[in-house]
Formats: structure tokens, C-alpha cells, sequence
């Protein structure tokens, strides 16, 4: 009984099937099974995976990766009050932001899904953040990761501003810089001096993950 649930729920979400998903949460938080909010949080988490691997792998595009974001939002809504500090994966804090002059953010909104499934605290700095924005936010947080998302050209320029400003103050070494975006390619990013390029949020995901071990 315990495993399928689990796998109903995985099942339902592979479906894009949001009524069945929650539905299958809500048996979860009401015990079926004998199961805890923790298992359907970890459910949700190893079906991201499944999903980012279809996304990478060509067998789906980018609407359904978005809607399966959709999805596990929705789970974590009624799962997150049941949870407790210890009761998911920590994995570390990862801080998040589209850069000055950009107000583009589904490519940052469907990252922070898929790292907060993953088990990353994410502060989400929104769009068109300055730089020294970023900075304040490295400096209060700590995080393992600093992610910049960039769509403009004419902005990409502010990936190297927000790397210098984190020199200058000092904290470059305590925070490794992601980045990604239509307008960043992987030879851009290392000129511009971050330690990595993600083509996507599923990739992205997984860099830093490896970062943690």
C-alpha cells in the first residue's frame, strides 16, 4: 500500500495530471500507507528528475517542463506547512536572480522549483537585480551558490558587473556563480568569470548539487 501511493502520486505527476497528483498528496498527508509529508516531498523531488531527464534527453519541451513545475508547486503548498525544519533534504542555500535590465523570469521560476524540489533553501531575488543587490544578498545569505539569469543581449554585460562588484567586496571566494539564459553561452560565462554555465534549470539543478559533495 505504502509504494503505490508513491508511485500513483509519481505516475499522476509523469501524467501532467494536477488533480490526481494533489489528490494523492492529500491521501498522503491524511496517512495512507502510513506514510509522512516527507515521503511525498521525496516523491515529488525524485519525479523532477525523471522529468528534467525527459527535458534533456528531447522527449519534452519546454511547456511541459514548465507545467510539471506547476504541479509540484501546487504539492508543495499543501505539503510545506507539515514539514518540519528537519523533515526534507537540506542541501544548502542557493540565492537567485535575473540581472539589471531584464525583467525576464520563467527560465529563474522554473530553476527555483526544481532546486527547492532538490532540497535547496532558494532565495529568489526577483528580476532586474543590481548588483550590489546581489552582493547584499551573498553577504547576508552565505549561500553555496549565487545563479544570475540573463535573456538580453544588451544585459548580458551585467554577469561580469555583478562578478566584479562581488570581488570588490570581498566574497567572491565564499560563493560559487551560476549562470544562465538565452543570452549566456558556456564560453561567455567562463569569460566572464563564473564558474559555471547551466543551458538549462534541470542542468543548472545538478551543478550544484555536485558542489555540495
Amino acid at each position: 500500500m505504502t509504494r503505490d501511493v508513491v508511485e500513483q502520486l509519481k505516475r499522476a505527476m509523469l501524467d501532467l495530471d494536477m488533480d490526481a497528483t494533489l489528490g494523492f498528496v492529500r491521501s498522503i498527508i491524511d496517512g495512507a500507507g502510513g506514510l509522512a509529508a516527507a515521503d511525498a516531498v521525496h516523491a515529488v523531488s525524485d519525479t523532477l528528475e525523471v522529468v528534467g531527464k525527459r527535458f534533456q534527453d528531447g522527449e519534452w519541451f519546454v511547456g511541459e517542463l514548465v507545467y510539471a513545475g506547476e504541479i509540484a508547486k501546487a504539492a508543495m503548498r499543501l505539503l510545506a506547512p507539515l514539514l518540519g525544519a528537519a523533515a526534507t533534504r537540506r542541501l544548502g542555500t542557493v540565492v537567485v536572480g535575473t540581472v539589471a535590465g531584464d525583467l525576464h523570469d520563467l527560465g529563474k521560476n522554473i530553476f527555483v522549483t526544481y532546486a527547492r524540489g532538490a532540497g535547496f533553501e532558494v532565495i529568489d531575488l526577483g528580476v532586474d537585480v543590481a548588483a550590489q543587490a546581489f552582493v547584499d544578498a551573498v553577504t547576508r545569505h552565505r549561500p553555496l551558490a549565487l545563479g544570475m539569469s540573463c535573456l538580453l543581449t544588451t544585459t548580458a554585460g551585467q554577469v561580469g558587473t555583478v562578478i566584479t562588484a562581488l570581488e570588490r567586496a570581498g566574497v567572491r571566494e565564499q560563493v560559487k556563480v551560476i549562470v544562465g539564459g538565452a543570452a549566456i553561452t558556456e564560453r561567455f560565462a567562463r569569460e566572464a568569470g563564473a564558474d559555471s554555465f547551466a543551458p538549462d534549470a534541470v542542468t543548472g539543478t545538478d551543478v550544484i548539487k555536485g558542489w555540495c559533495t
